[in-house]
């Protein structure tokens, strides 16, 4: 049994002729179900668990890269297979699966390719892609209570599941370290990025100092230093596309 959920952002006249497209498509597919509109009045979490409840088997998210995010912390300790079918902006995390945009997806639920995924997991909350900490000082990593990485100099720091040296399958992530110092003399101010340091780690704890800097997901603040960060080994089953960006 599937139930859809459509982001808010998604569900408006803008999208209204590819919501449209989708629905066609996932009937004359035969896999058309239960169809969830999010509102300010509607809960993701409280929505995601009454699926669950109701014998929903396959769980699939419509809308952005943002509603994906959000929905991992209810999804990764839900016992049900996850679609996306990528609708707005960003959708960066369901190119990085090989899932098309809009009514292409379907067909992707319907081959129904599933894998298992890592999730990065901060505390009690579930990531699928990429946190962001903005440019800071004096940052420190410790990798696995192994070694120690310190950013004394301006950097800003991505920890990743999907990269262009990691896999979202392999039972660890990565934090890629980019300093960044001024281009010049006539570059008035503005900074170059140097090359980019990468350490993979099952857990890593970032510390700031004094100094609480922020940690993004899609643009928006989710968390805050210091924190300690970790893999959550094959938690999500999802579907994926052919054309996905690893093995």
């Amino acid at each position: 049994m599937y139930t859809y959920v459509v982001e808010a952002s998604a569900n408006t006249k803008k999208h209204e002729v590819e919501l449209a497209r989708v629905e066609s498509r996932l009937i004359a597919l035969d896999i058309a179900g239960r169809i969830e509109r999010l509102t300010i009045l509607k809960s993701l979490r409280e929505t995601l668990n009454d699926a669950a409840r109701t014998a929903a088997t396959t769980v699939v998210l419509i809308g952005s890269d943002k509603l994906v995010n959000e929905a991992m912390s209810t999804l990764a300790e839900l016992d049900v297979t996850v679609g996306i079918i990528p609708i707005g902006e960003p959708t960066r995390i369901a190119q990085a699966l090989g899932i098309p945009y809009g009514a292409p997806a379907c067909d992707v639920l319907s081959a129904r390719i599933t894998t298992a995924l890592d999730l990065v997991r901060v505390h009690n909350r579930y990531f699928l892609s990429t946190l962001h900490l903005p440019v800071g000082a004096t940052v420190t990593l410790d990798c696995d209570d192994r070694y120690q990485v310190s950013a004394t100099t301006p950097a800003a720091i991505d920890i990743a599941n999907f990269s262009e040296s990691s896999n979202p399958r392999d039972g660890q992530l990565e934090v890629i370290v980019r300093p960044e110092e001024k281009s010049g003399f006539f570059s008035f101010g503005r900074r170059s990025t140097r090359h980019a340091s990468v350490f993979p780690f099952k857990k890593l704890t970032i510390r700031s100092g004094n100094e609480s800097l922020p940690i993004m997901a899609d643009g928006e603040t989710v968390l805050k230093t210091p924190a300690t960060i970790e893999v959550a080994p094959h938690r999500l089953k999802l579907i994926v596309g052919k054309h996905r960006t690893f093995a």
